[in-house]
């Protein structure tokens, strides 16, 4: 259409525009909506015809959630489609516009033209940090062009995790380690200064401090300075904070103690404090370094003593770029949990209301110095025969992967055994082959069995605790499969379930807290702590949490997200050329997830 396209007019550039002139990319196309304040936007023929520069010049800012289109009336419906997203606010730059001779032709002021440019610059460059910061969630979203074959990618806290010494388990943070032989370093400071030249990885620091009683018994704060690069913290063996993400190297750390996390006498401090690049360790550019509380400080500067741990070269190494199922090894006979630990939950209807209730993911919470992640794919009904999905859902590997399951708590078997002892191989073989899916992703799997029938209190009806000869035979089959897989086994069925159950198979409230008390005690072997206001504290927070979870995994109105309603009008953005709205609402779900966890883990640690 030459210079006479509609929705996109030229003029040339003169000898009188020299600013214009001086612009880069020949920047002769200006792009406007005469029914909307004359807004423009810049195109640049070296890019092609307006069309082409429209889609190529903006391409990575189609995707910004608070753009608006041009809807100029002079546009083609074809080019109202390729229309470029533009900021609302731009019109306030163009005051120095000036009508030109012919009807649909702008000039203005190169001054305003400059400032336009460099805000449309700015939005930009905006888009593509919202699109790149996407991918530091934890939780990947739902993306139709993977179909879950592709492994998480991991991040530092899991692979140091993973492959650094100190780690393993509570490793050199326990309380009783002896670090008397570990070398000296004078704080604060970067270790480059102090023995460790061109370092970079993982150093672990560790000091044994005297504390007064009065600061024992209340509220206090450890202050450690900015770290280069990140951290976590523990006092006696528990994690008190920690800063695991890029980014935050002159945050000063400030860490609150709960009245109990110290105590009166000597009291072991362990920081391990991981360098990705330049200097590093604690080297408090800003902040303090002291203990304080009660009106009493304790300086934490001169000497702690250090251990190298991981370096970056043996994290980064291609002998350690292992796929999701090398991840971890199985358990050995105990349940080890681990640093950023991602528990998954997979069941019927009893686990679904588990994961509602928080019971078990408070008490393991409560109970783990490390912090972990809890998250279900459980539905309604699910049978090891069958679970039922809607259109274009996905697979339990693809959930899996996509939300880094290194732990899967499994439960079957309570409503398959009413189907009586003679069904129980079909039962095994088919609980094998689900159980083949889970390894893919990981083996460190628990087996729960199914707990005991009790009889209605009403006649009218069926007495399931006739079944509980099948419930003992499938428990035992259960046993017998986990120990030849190498799995861990929570036996249910010699457990006395009266009261857990109203009326029906399904446990009640009271019912959920003992299934996860005796589940906790099996696996942990530790005392179940007791439901206090602080416990109640936190299961409420990972109540609203896990329905976080819920609408994202399995939102309502499937079909019109992914399912076979995707091109309804309702379903899709009223703009012409928008991303459709409902797969970007969902996936905006996944910080409010995140934010909820870190919440949970503030409330967890103070108890700790």
């Amino acid at each position: 259409m030459g210079s006479q396209e509609r929705g996109c007019h030229r003029r040339r550039k003169s000898p009188q525009d020299p600013l214009l002139s001086a612009l880069p990319g020949r920047l002769e196309t200006l792009e406007f909506d005469l029914s909307s304040q004359q807004e423009f936007l810049p195109c640049s023929k070296a890019l092609g015809p307006p069309a082409q520069c429209r889609r190529a010049l903006f391409a990575r800012a189609r995707a910004h959630p608070n753009s608006t289109w041009l809807t100029d009336s002079s546009f083609s419906s074809s080019e109202a489609h390729q229309a470029l997203p533009h900021s609302p606010v731009c019109s306030s730059f163009l005051v120095g516009l000036k009508a030109g001779k012919r009807k649909n032709e702008t000039r203005l002021n190169p001054f305003m033209f400059l400032r336009h440019y460099a805000l449309l610059l700015f939005l930009a460059l905006a888009a593509v940090a919202a699109e790149e910061g996407a991918n530091h969630y934890r939780i990947k979203p739902r993306s139709s062009e993977n179909d879950g074959s592709d492994p998480p990618t991991r991040k530092w806290p899991e692979l140091i995790g993973l492959h650094d010494p100190g780690s393993q388990g509570n490793g050199w943070a326990r309380e009783g380690l002896n670090h008397e032989n570990w070398e000296v370093m004078n704080l604060p400071i970067h270790w480059e200064k102090a023995g460790l030249p061109e370092y970079d990885g993982v150093v672990w620091f560790r000091r044994t401090i005297e504390v007064p009683a009065l600061m024992a018994n209340a509220e206090a704060t450890l202050e450690l300075g900015a770290i280069d690069d990140m951290d976590v913290t523990w006092i006696n063996g528990k994690r008190v904070g920690g800063h695991e993400q890029p980014g935050d190297h002159f945050t000063p750390r400030a860490y609150k103690l709960a009245p109990g996390a110290l105590k009166p006498g000597r009291n072991n401090i362990a920081v391990r404090v991981f360098d990705h690049g330049h200097g590093g360790g604690i080297a408090q550019t800003h902040g303090k370094l002291e203990l304080s509380g009660s009106g009493q400080k304790v300086s934490l500067a001169g000497p702690w003593h250090y251990k190298v741990g991981a370096s970056l070269q043996i994290l980064l190494s291609p002998e350690n770029a292992i796929s999701a199922q090398d991840a971890y090894q199985p358990f050995k006979g105990e349940f080890a949990l681990k640093s950023n630990d991602v528990v998954a939950f997979a069941g019927g209807t009893n686990t679904v209301k588990q994961f509602e209730s928080g019971f078990l993911e408070t008490i393991l919470t409560l109970e783990s110095s490390e912090r972990l992640y809890f998250r279900d794919l459980a539905w309604q009904a699910d049978t090891v025969y069958l679970q039922q999905r809607p259109r274009n859902f996905g697979s339990h590997l693809d959930l899996l992967r996509r939300m880094g399951a290194s732990i899967i708590i499994a439960n079957f078997g309570q409503v398959e055994a009413l189907d009586g002892a003679t069904r129980l191989p079909h039962f095994l073989t088919a609980y094998g082959e689900l159980l083949d899916q889970f390894e893919e992703c990981t083996p460190r799997i628990v087996l729960v069995s199914p707990h005991r029938f009790e009889k209605p209190g009403d006649h009218l009806l069926p007495d399931l605790s006739q079944h509980n000869g099948d419930i003992a035979a499938y428990s035992e089959g259960i046993r017998q499969l986990a120990q030849q897989r190498g799995y861990l086994y929570v036996g249910m069925s010699q457990l006395d379930s009266s009261g857990w159950a109203s009326s029906s198979s399904h446990l009640n409230s009271e019912g959920q807290w003992h299934w996860a008390r005796n589940v906790a005690s099996q696996l942990t072997e530790q005392p179940i702590p007791r439901r206090g206001t602080h416990f109640e504290l936190l299961r409420k927070k990972i109540g609203q949490k896990n329905l976080l979870w819920r609408q994202h995994w399995r939102p309502t109105n499937w079909s019109f997200l992914y399912g076979n309603r995707q091109q309804v009008p309702s379903s899709r953005d009223h703009r012409p050329g928008q991303p459709r709205w409902f797969p970007r609402e969902v996936n905006a779900i996944i910080p409010l997830i995140e934010q909820a966890e870190e919440n949970i883990w503030k409330t967890g640690t103070q108890s700790q």
